[in-house]
């Protein structure tokens, strides 16, 4: 690194310090990109997804930990996420499918949303219907999908359904949720600012600070307050994020937001079904992602 030598260097000697500094990092980011390159070369090879979400938290989390000094962690991480993005791109043709939906305010905050966290120059694949990303990662056309954040406020302008429980009645070769978009919470931001999940077709994998969700599909003789009692009981604090009606089948299906990450074959959710007999029908782990962090100035 440059050093100061002088006690009252000159402007022009600061600005050639700095032009020093800009040399490095440059050289530093093209030796990274033959790097990711390789990487790219080895997934290739084994199949493993390009797209690793809870790597990029834990890589994240460790700069926030190291991060000292008057320039901002929020403007710090903004960097790694262009630097992160564009290396997907270098890896593979990645490709983010992204909810549009109208009016046009909202349908451009989710681009914004994308083009923020996934790198301005990541190709984007706009869809006006929540089905119509789930399609876009189930044949492959896109990497990953960008949908809202499940609520009971579903409309029928947004799909048939609401994703989560499409993806709940999809079988095993469905796309999972994977990330939780932005990384980054900021407690400046306003209203209009959105929230979204990511689906990829990989599995999800820890980042050591994580949440689930899971879909419950029961008969309405069981309250939701039952099933979060009981789940607390055996060790899986959730909230409820969503409910919906399968009015052809005439079962209830509810999303639980659980802390942690839950594996499919968790032993606590095969208890529920032995608390609740025939009531608790089945769940359906959708996938975890890695918690978000929130802005905090670190000096």
């Amino acid at each position: 690194m440059a050093k100061i030598t002088k006690a009252n260097p000159s402007l022009s000697s600061l600005r050639n310090q700095i032009d020093e500094i800009d040399n490095k990092i440059h050289d530093l980011l093209m030796d990274r990109v033959k790097i990711v390159k390789n990487v790219g070369l080895a997934k290739a090879k084994s199949g493993d997804s390009i797209f690793r979400p809870a790597r990029e938290a834990q890589m994240l989390r460790r700069i926030k930990q190291r991060h000292r000094g008057p320039f901002s962690f929020p403007a710090t991480a903004r960097i790694w996420r262009e630097i992160i993005g564009a290396s997907l791109s270098v890896e593979s043709n990645f490709l983010v499918s992204v909810y549009v939906p109208e009016p046009v305010t909202v349908g451009l905050a989710y681009i914004a949303l994308a083009k923020n966290h996934f790198g301005a120059e990541t190709q984007l694949l706009y869809a006006q219907t929540e089905a119509g990303v789930l399609r876009a990662v189930r044949d492959g056309k896109a990497s990953v999908g960008i949908l809202p954040i499940p609520s009971d406020n579903h409309t029928k302008r947004a799909s048939a359904e609401p994703w989560w429980y499409t993806l709940a009645v999809s079988g095993d070769n469905r796309p999972n949720i994977v990330a939780s978009v932005p990384w980054l919470n900021d407690p400046n931001h306003g209203q209009e600012d959105i929230n979204a999940l990511a689906i990829g077709r990989a599995d999800p994998e820890i980042s050591n600070i994580d949440a689930t969700l899971i879909a419950f599909e029961s008969t309405d003789n069981i309250s939701r307050d039952r099933i979060r009692k009981e789940a607390e009981q055996l060790g899986l604090p959730m909230d409820w994020a969503a409910t919906w009606t399968d009015h052809a089948q005439g079962n209830r299906w509810q999303l639980a937001e659980i802390d942690g990450f839950i594996v499919k074959e968790d032993d606590r959710v095969k208890e529920l079904f032995s608390i609740f007999g025939y009531d608790l029908i089945r769940s359906v782990n959708l996938g975890s992602y890695a918690k978000p962090e929130d802005t905090v100035d670190i000096s």
